[in-house]
């Protein structure tokens, strides 16, 4: 998933990246059905990239990071919405996992 790069994009446009948004949930509502239904083993999802960095056929042409890099501005990384996204996305899960932890824990302690 890419994005031309335009210099003269403003920046609250360029930090909302719904088609990328899209596309990750899109595929990891696929992920999860695959995992349920056909109870595949899946043991981590990588989000390629997570910076907007050189291509070597595309140079600083295109941009396809989670984090906008402003090479104006000493090379600033800044969160784009997809970020936010699986940084809300990674909170739920820890959050649920200790959850389970403990609850996994009260049962064993009460054997």
């Amino acid at each position: 998933m890419d994005e031309k790069n335009n210099p003269f994009i403003d920046m609250e446009k360029a930090l909302q990246d719904d088609k990328r948004i899209s596309f990750h949930r899109d595929y990891l509502s696929n992920l999860s059905a695959a995992i349920r239904n056909d109870e595949c083993d899946v043991r981590g999802y990588f989000v390629w990239s997570l910076l907007d960095n050189w291509e070597w056929n595309s140079g600083y042409t295109v941009r396809f990071g989670i984090y906008y890099i402003d090479y104006k501005n000493n090379l600033t990384r800044i969160p784009k919405a997809s970020a936010r996204l699986f940084q809300t996305l990674l909170s739920s899960s820890s959050k649920l996992l200790q959850e389970k932890a403990t609850e996994q824990e009260f049962k064993f302690q009460e054997k």
